[in-house]
């Protein structure tokens, strides 16, 4: 049987037994939605299981009214934790969840008119497209012209209308993602709950459905909650980005006020691709004006950045965390109207031609500063975080001539450079 949120309480064969406890948790679901979009608003919520470990701690956040809220974060960072706990699927130990007007803390699933699409998509092989999307509109015994109506509707949204007859096993991954998320949204809930529904698709039609939910979130105009471990998902299909890191919240905000203002080391490093480049440094001033050290080499500090981030100037002759994003380091021979006391020589270890750009890597002679709450550290990671030098990586524009082995100079736009107290990981600005 199949609920009202498009799951499926028997599992369909081939569908991840790591789901199964949530189908269980589901078998009331046949509630069918009807009310307007609803904020959805988290008060201080807490998960602690039975033995001890805290899955989210003291997480406020609020999704406002038809916004795209995506949350992000290395796996196990409590994420789909939040998530189960806005379905109902996992108890909240403590703090307070509303939907639109409503405290739901304690209301089954059933009643809390959302619609949820995991990545395993739990459609039914043997119905057709059409019985797949109208199957829980005929458990809540809808009327034959409002289900055809409804699935119609769905079809032509999703570009299913061909696709109506056929059988999940005739149909691409890409189209299976599409029938899930019609079964959603024929329900018109107040909510959409979305948990990492891409992550079984391969790179090509990722990009293709990231495109696509977005327009269909965009069309529907349903409150919705995604969540996902690839920060390039949620840097290109949210209004906001939620950031978490070991269930606690770090920053919120658009993507680009993550990406150019981030809050700590551990949003600036995970937000960005390739990551920016976070080591040791040494701010100081002498009659010539600011000056960086990184390691061996220095670099002029225009005076715009310390209008910018008053909080420096306390910061003078301290060791600080000094981010450099891989877009603001070129290759000096392109940028050569770019001031000679910000650049660094560097010996290119290797490059990697994208077409659009060249990345390349360097060592600094400068300490790296890595979030140990960015990753579980291996061994080779904790051994590059104790190293004297940093691994650098930049991002030049193709025409570069430089290969690796090469001895050049790098053009650094410090105006951009992103300053943290080495201690508590915070930007420091003020």
């Amino acid at each position: 049987m199949e609920t009202s949120t498009g799951y499926s309480i028997d599992p369909p064969s081939g569908l991840s037994s790591h789901y199964g406890s949530a189908i269980v948790a589901l078998k009331t679901f046949s509630h069918i939605g009807e009310g307007p979009v609803a904020d959805v608003v988290l008060e201080g919520l807490n998960k602690e299981y039975d033995n001890g470990f805290r899955a989210v701690t003291d997480l406020n956040l609020e999704i406002n009214e038809a916004e795209f809220l995506v949350m992000v974060g290395p796996s196990g960072c409590g994420k789909s934790t939040t998530l189960r706990m806005i379905a109902g699927l996992e108890d909240i130990t403590s703090g307070t969840l509303k939907i639109g007007d409503r405290v739901v803390n304690e209301l089954p699933p059933k009643d809390r008119d959302i619609a949820m699409v995991f990545q395993n998509y739990a459609l039914y092989p043997h119905m057709s497209v059409y019985d797949n999307i109208a199957f829980s509109l005929k458990l809540a015994r809808r009327p034959k012209a409002e289900i055809k109506e409804r699935v119609t509707e769905a079809a032509r949204i999703l570009e299913l209308e061909s696709q109506l007859d056929k059988r999940p096993a005739h149909l691409s991954g890409g189209q299976r993602q599409r029938v899930a998320m019609g079964r959603a949204i024929v329900r018109r809930p107040r909510v959409f709950l979305l948990d990492e529904p891409l992550s079984n698709l391969d790179a090509k039609l990722r990009v293709q459905m990231r495109a696509e939910i977005t327009a269909l979130q965009r069309e529907v105009g349903v409150t919705t909650f995604y969540v996902t471990h690839d920060q390039v998902e949620a840097m290109t299909m949210a209004d906001r980005v939620a950031v978490i890191s070991q269930g606690v919240l770090q920053q919120v905000d658009t993507p680009m006020t993550l990406f150019n203002e981030p809050d700590n080391i551990f949003v600036a490093a995970f937000i960005g691709s390739p990551s920016m480049n976070i080591m040791e440094g040494v701010l100081t001033r002498n009659g010539q004006g600011l000056k960086l050290a990184l390691g061996g080499q220095s670099l002029a500090v225009p005076e715009e950045v310390l209008q910018r981030r008053p909080a420096l100037d306390g910061y003078l002759n301290q060791k600080v965390a000094v981010g450099l994003r891989p877009k603001d380091l070129e290759d000096a021979a392109i940028a050569s109207d770019h001031p000679a006391d910000q650049r660094l020589r560097a010996s290119v270890l290797h490059t990697e031609a994208l077409g659009f750009e060249i990345i390349a890597y360097f060592d600094l002679d400068a300490k790296p500063v890595i979030s140990q709450e960015a990753l579980e550290l291996s061994d080779e990671e904790i051994s590059a975080a104790e190293s004297s030098s940093t691994r650098v990586h930049a991002r030049f524009n193709p025409t570069t001539g430089v290969r690796s082995g090469d001895a050049i100079d790098v053009a650094v736009t410090v105006a951009n450079a992103h300053f943290f107290d080495l201690e508590t990981g915070l930007a420091i600005r003020g």
